[in-house]
């Protein structure tokens, strides 16, 4: 039978474990949520995907009412992606002997892609065929041994003709801009489909645009201090608190993960946002 002073060292060494393993909390925890909010209100919370805007140079080809339909663009632009860029490596074996040593090679641009709201005059659509023709003459109306401008049926026209400039502006939800990134040498490669049906009535036509893109930049914008921010009217202003309000009712709860404090995050800025900020 144990004695009392073997119970009694038991029972100092449990208490010792018991402190040392205790549960942490506040400050001293491993995943901070405060810290993890300090750090996305630092960063001006999460991207939006969603308020961008698109900007087509007019090509050399478009004249007149093209170049006012290449301008507004930017107004039927629904979507478009961010192309990234991939490095193409080569194996290297030097003097024959040993692994391969991976070295980049080749610089490879993807397509950049772009859907397009089609406006009711024809005019969207009738521009991207424009410009597709003006890439290459594929019109065999007047003959086979017929000539469009430069080109005769079947000939490329010159590149500085049909290449162009595009931007896409990105902005924050005080409509501050964010990152502009700009893609040089632009051509359209393809024409999606655009689907026609007498049972798509509550429904308005797309055009996919896929674009050739020589290269790409990237400018990133300092929102200055104090910058003023589009203020709402009242009506506009009570239906943006009342949307926000609910999302941050349903989202507030005990953060168990990463996703459950974004959501939180961002459902409480744009509570706060709503109040007098535009966006």
């Amino acid at each position: 039978m144990a004695s009392i002073k073997d119970i009694a060292k038991t029972a100092i060494a449990l208490g010792k474990g018991l402190a040392l393993n205790k549960p942490r909390t506040g400050a001293d925890t491993p995943f901070n949520v405060n810290k993890f909010l300090g750090k996305m209100q630092e960063r001006n919370s999460l991207f939006r995907p969603s308020r961008f805007l698109v900007e087509v140079s007019v090509p050399k080809w478009a004249q007149g009412e093209d170049a006012e339909t290449a301008k507004d663009i930017t107004f039927f632009a629904e979507q478009v992606n961010l192309p990234g860029v991939s490095l193409i490596p080569a194996d290297i074996k030097k003097q024959s002997i040993g692994p391969f040593d991976r070295r980049p090679s080749q610089v490879v641009m993807p397509d950049l892609t772009m859907s397009v709201m089609l406006d009711s005059n024809g005019r969207n659509l009738d521009f991207f065929q424009k410009w597709v023709s003006n890439v290459s003459n594929f019109n065999i109306s007047g003959g086979e041994h017929s000539a469009v401008g430069d080109a005769a049926f079947g000939e490329l026209y010159y590149r500085e003709n049909y290449v162009t400039t595009i931007a896409i502006k990105t902005f924050d939800v005080g409509g501050r801009e964010i990152i502009t990134t700009t893609f040089y040498e632009c051509w359209p490669t393809q024409l999606g489909d655009v689907q026609l049906g007498w049972n798509q009535t509550d429904q308005f036509a797309i055009l996919q645009v896929n674009f050739s893109i020589r290269s790409w930049t990237t400018e990133r914008a300092d929102a200055p201090a104090g910058s003023e921010e589009r203020q709402m009217g009242g009506f506009e202003q009570l239906i943006r608190i009342g949307t926000a309000a609910k999302a941050l009712k349903a989202s507030i709860k005990k953060p168990n993960n990463v996703g459950d404090v974004i959501n939180v995050v961002s459902n409480a800025q744009t509570f706060l946002n709503s109040f007098g900020r535009g966006g």
